[in-house]
């Protein structure tokens, strides 16, 4: 009897796991965008959020999610890095209104809305929270005592 319940879990977990393996979590639209813009992609993992679908991936060092739509449209792109992949005049803004703190890490997003850049900075005391544009215009949205020290 229990090796009858072993083999019925056995065939079971196969069955499931083969099914799994086949099951596409992205519609043929989405992916003939997804291929067509992000040909270096690493380590591409796939969601459904909706009436859409995110992408996880690794391209060049940094890791990136885009959100296309079921039709094929390419919604938003996120991608987390440091200061070193920031554009110059981004950069040099940043540097120039915060000076005397290091750039922690970098959330770009891009949408119909244009590039936008949430930045978090530290220095000995605190994490800034700043956004800045395209154009390296800055803002401050927050600032915390860091709970590190």
């Amino acid at each position: 009897m229990k090796t009858l319940i072993l083999s019925a879990a056995v065939i079971l977990t196969l069955s499931f796991n083969a099914s799994a393996a086949t099951a596409k979590p992205v519609n043929d639209k989405a992916q003939k965008t997804f291929n067509l813009l992000f040909k270096d992609a690493d380590n591409v993992k796939w969601s459904e959020a909706g009436e859409s679908y995110e992408a996880f991936f690794d391209s060049e060092g940094i890791k990136t999610r885009v959100t296309i739509d079921a039709k094929g449209n390419l919604i938003q792109t996120i991608r987390y890095y440091k200061e070193n992949s920031l554009p110059a005049n981004v950069l040099y803004n940043v540097k120039s209104d915060y000076k005397g703190k290091e750039i922690f890490g970098v959330t770009e997003v891009t949408n119909k809305n244009g590039v936008n850049y949430r930045i978090v900075l530290k220095d000995e005391n605190y994490y800034t929270h700043i956004n800045a544009n395209n154009s390296g215009d800055t803002e401050l949205v927050a600032k915390h005592k860091r709970g590190d020290k």
